[in-house]
C-alpha cells in the first residue's frame, strides 16, 4: 500500500466516523440541548457536508468550514471553538 492510499484511507475513516456520529446523534440535535451529547450532535452535524466531500474524494474548504462552526459558539463556548482551530491548522 502507497503512503498516499494509506493517507486517503486515514480520511476516509476520520470522515466516515464523523457523518456515522452525525446520523447516531441525531436525536440530540435539539438547539435547547446543552448537554455533551447534544454539543458533539451539533459538532458532527456542522462537519457531515465536509465529511461527505472527503469520503467522495471531494475538496473542501477548511477555512470555511472551521468559520462556519462560529455558530455553535453558544454551545460550545469560543474558548472551545478557539482551541479546536488551532488543533486542526496546528497552530501553537
Amino acid at each position: 500500500m502507497t503512503e498516499q492510499h494509506e493517507v486517503d484511507l486515514e480520511k476516509r475513516l476520520l470522515a466516515a466516523t464523523v457523518f456515522e456520529l452525525r446520523v447516531l446523534l441525531a436525536s440530540y440535535l435539539d438547539p435547547q440541548d446543552q448537554s455533551a451529547a447534544g454539543a458533539a450532535a451539533q459538532l458532527a452535524y456542522a462537519l457531515h457536508n465536509q465529511a461527505l466531500s472527503a469520503l467522495s474524494g471531494q475538496p473542501f474548504d477548511v477555512s470555511q468550514a472551521l468559520d462556519s462552526l462560529a455558530r455553535l459558539e453558544p454551545q460550545l463556548g469560543s474558548a472551545y471553538l478557539q482551541h479546536f482551530r488551532r488543533v486542526v491548522t496546528n497552530e501553537a
